[in-house]
C-alpha cells in the first residue's frame, strides 16, 4: 500500500497539483457543485480543498491575500512549538521572570502566569487588548477574578503578549521568524514579509497583535502541514509532539467535545450536533478568524479545508456559512482516491459573485516634522473631538465611537487605516500649509473636523 501524504509528510514540491477529476479523489462532481454554488450564493472569497497534499477544488481567487483575522494564532503557536523544541524559551516562564507589564502593571498573581497559559487563554490576566472585538471588551472578567489557568477566557491580551515574548525572547522578528521556519520551507507561493504588520492600540495596552495577510492556497499549505504531523518532503518543521499537543484541548469551549487547545479550536465527534451531521462524525481542528477565515485539518480523512471571506471588500461571511460550505464537501465524500489517480496542474474555478482585488496601497515613510504636524485635537461635532498623537515612531488617531488605530499614509495628506480597508483619511492645508483640518469616512457615517 503506498503511503499518503498525511502518513509520509509529502507536501507539495512545487505549486499544487489538482486531481483531474473530483472522482479520481474520491469526491462527487454533483455534491462538489452544490457545495461551490452555496459558497457563490453567500459571496466567499476563496476555497480550497486538499485530500492527500493534492487539490480536489480550489474556488473563487485562492492567490489573493487577505487578512487573517484570528487565524494569525494558529501560525503563532507553531513558533511558539519551534522554540520550545530548540531549547530558545520555555513555556514554563513566567510573565513575572519575563519583565512583561502593560499601561496597568500586573499584580503578583499575573506575573504568574505561564507562556503556556497565554498559549491556552488561560492567563487570568483580564486587561484591554489591542485588535480585540466588542464581546471582548464587554465580556472580560474583573481583574483578579480568577488565577492563572483555571479559567478559560479568549483573551487577544494572551495572544498579543505572546508575540511580544517571542520578539524578545526568540527571534527580534516574528514575521521573519514565520517566513524562515514555515512559509519558506513548505514552498508558500504568495506570502511576502511585507504581508505580516503590527496592529497597535496604545491607549488600551503596549502589546500590539501580529496580523497576517495570506491567500488561501498558502493557508492552506500551513493546514497541511499540520496535517503531517509538522513534516514537510523528509524534514521535521514542527515536532510531531507539538502539533498533537497543541491541537488538544486545555479547556472544554461551549459545549461537550468543544474544545481549545494552544490557539487552535478542537472539536470530537459528536460535538457538532445536528446541523452539521457529517462534520458531527469526526474529530476535526480548526483555526478561525472574523468574517469567515478557515483553516480546517481532518486527519482521519487526510483533508484540509480552507474558506476565506472578502473582508476588502466588506464581504464577512457568517461562520454559520462557511461551516455549512465544509458540510457540503464532507457530504460529497464517496470513497478513496485511487493511488494512479492523474493530477494536472492547479486550476481554480472562479466565482460569479467575485469582485476585482482591492488594490493594496503603497505607504509613504511619515517623518518626524510630518507626524508632528499632524498630531492634535480636531473637533468633528460640539464636544466631540478626535484625537492624533505619536507613539514609537507611529501616528494614531482616537475616533468617538470608533476606537484607536494607527494611520498609515499614502500622500503626506491621505491616510488610511490598514486594519480597516475602505478608510479614507484626508487632511485639509490653509494657503500657508499649515494643517487646519481633517474629513473622512470610517463606516458609513462621514466627519469633518476643524483642528483646534
Amino acid at each position: 500500500m503506498t503511503p499518503s501524504s498525511a502518513q509520509s509528510g509529502a507536501g507539495p514540491t512545487g505549486a499544487w497539483r489538482q486531481y483531474a477529476t473530483p472522482e479520481a479523489a474520491g469526491f462527487s462532481s454533483e455534491g462538489l457543485a452544490k457545495a461551490f454554488r452555496y459558497a457563490d450564493s453567500v459571496r466567499s472569497g476563496a476555497v480550497m480543498i486538499v485530500y492527500r497534499g493534492s487539490v480536489v477544488g480550489a474556488w473563487g481567487d485562492v492567490s489573493r491575500k487577505l487578512d487573517l483575522r484570528s487565524v494569525r494564532k494558529s501560525l503563532v503557536s507553531a513558533l511558539f512549538g519551534i522554540a520550545a523544541d530548540r531549547k530558545q524559551i520555555s513555556l514554563d516562564r513566567t510573565l513575572g521572570s519575563l519583565g512583561i507589564a502593560d499601561n496597568a502593571p500586573l499584580t503578583a498573581a499575573e506575573q504568574g502566569a505561564r507562556i503556556r497559559d497565554l498559549l491556552a487563554a488561560r492567563s487570568g490576566v483580564y486587561l484591554p487588548a489591542a485588535y480585540a472585538d466588542a464581546s471582548q471588551d464587554t465580556e472580560r472578567p474583573a481583574r483578579g477574578s480568577h488565577a492563572p489557568n483555571t479559567f478559560w477566557f479568549y483573551n487577544n491580551w494572551d495572544f498579543n503578549t505572546l508575540g511580544v515574548i517571542y520578539e524578545r525572547f526568540v527571534d527580534s522578528s516574528l514575521y521573519a521568524s514565520f517566513d524562515t521556519r514555515v512559509a519558506g520551507p513548505i514552498g508558500m507561493e504568495d506570502y511576502q514579509l511585507a504581508d505580516g504588520y503590527l496592529v497597535y492600540e496604545p491607549t488600551n495596552s503596549l502589546h500590539p497583535a501580529h496580523t497576517f495577510r495570506m491567500s488561501a492556497r498558502d493557508l492552506a499549505r500551513f493546514g497541511q502541514l499540520y496535517l503531517q504531523g509538522g513534516a514537510w518532503n523528509g524534514r521535521r518543521l514542527i515536532p510531531r509532539e507539538w502539533v498533537a499537543e497543541s491541537t488538544a484541548p486545555k479547556s472544554t469551549v461551549g459545549g461537550p467535545g468543544q474544545g481549545y487547545g494552544y490557539m487552535w479550536w478542537t472539536r470530537a465527534p459528536g460535538s457538532m450536533g445536528a446541523t452539521y451531521p457529517e462534520a458531527d462524525k469526526r474529530a476535526l481542528y480548526y483555526g478561525s478568524g472574523t468574517g469567515g477565515q478557515l483553516v480546517l485539518v481532518i486527519p482521519s480523512d487526510e483533508l484540509v479545508i480552507v474558506h476565506r471571506g472578502d473582508t476588502d471588500n466588506n464581504r464577512y461571511i457568517s461562520g454559520r456559512d462557511a461551516w455549512r460550505i465544509v458540510e457540503l464537501i464532507l457530504s460529497a465524500r464517496t470513497g478513496t482516491a485511487s493511488g494512479a489517480a492523474a493530477r494536472i496542474p492547479l486550476t481554480p474555478a472562479p466565482f460569479a459573485s467575485q469582485l476585482p482585488a482591492v488594490p493594496e496601497p503603497v505607504f509613504i515613510a511619515l517623518d518626524a516634522p510630518l507626524r508632528a504636524e499632524l498630531s492634535g485635537r480636531y473637533e468633528i461635532a460640539p464636544n466631540t473631538i478626535v484625537r492624533l498623537f505619536e507613539f514609537a515612531g507611529r501616528l494614531f488617531g482616537n475616533f468617538p465611537g470608533q476606537g484607536e488605530a494607527e494611520l498609515f499614509g499614502t500622500t503626506r495628506s491621505s491616510f488610511t487605516i490598514r486594519a480597516l480597508p475602505g478608510v479614507r483619511i484626508d487632511f485639509e492645508r490653509d494657503a500657508a500649509g499649515r494643517v487646519t483640518g481633517m474629513s473622512g469616512q470610517i463606516g458609513p457615517p462621514r466627519f469633518r473636523g476643524v483642528k483646534q
